[in-house]
């Protein structure tokens, strides 16, 4: 929220901007459709809920999630066989969805649509041999997500020595996606620093 103030003590001319942080912070449209989700199946199902990861970075709306029934897990194997398991905005390999149904957990994919862009195109330069550079933060469950479509191809450059690391088979085949929840001006500081290396990306 931007408030303009105007300042008394200065001409009529003159004036302040103050800008005003909210605290804490909204969230955007992917995540409120799986804070939704999470809502609606609570409301169908009734409690317990589990959701892998947690459903947002929100303490508060985690807490009210929490109150209502939802139990948040770090992994499908710590919920019980045939329980309601939701797959979080951040979205996940694979290997979870498999993980899920061997414990025959009735999932709801909560994922963000942009995420599951990501996991899309990931798989798309997979089957057209390209190696793919993804941009993002080691650890983050969206990264992992998204890795785990294609682990053999997709390589992770998070910051300077990600940079540095990174080797492609080949130089003229080479893509990169980013981590969504980056900042633009992070995510294209790290692609031109990898153009540099690789000028065909």
């Amino acid at each position: 929220m931007v408030t303009l103030i105007n300042n008394t003590d200065q001409t009529d001319t003159d004036s302040t901007k103050k800008v005003l942080l909210a605290a804490p912070r909204g969230y955007c449209a992917g995540v409120d459709r799986a804070v939704i989700a999470v809502e609606k199946a609570l409301d169908h199902y009734g409690a317990p809920i589990y959701v892998r990861k947690q459903i947002v970075h929100n303490k508060h709306v985690v807490r009210s999630l929490e109150k209502r029934g939802a139990i948040f897990v770090d992994e499908v194997d710590e919920a019980p066989d045939g329980c309601i398991m939701i797959f979080s905005a951040h979205g996940v390999s694979p290997a979870v969805i498999k993980a899920a149904e061997a414990r025959n957990q009735q999932t709801i994919d909560a994922t963000c649509p942009l995420v599951t862009k990501v996991h899309r195109e990931v798989q798309r330069f997979e089957k057209e041999g390209y190696d793919i550079l993804l941009v993002g933060h080691e650890g983050h469950e969206e990264v992992e997500g998204t890795a785990g479509e294609a682990p053999d191809v997709v390589q992770l450059v998070d910051g300077e020595q990600g940079i540095r690391d990174a080797k492609v088979k080949d130089p003229s085949k080479v893509v990169w996606l980013s981590q969504t929840t980056l900042s633009v001006d992070e995510t294209m500081d790290t692609v031109l620093k990898l153009r540099e290396k690789f000028p065909t990306l």
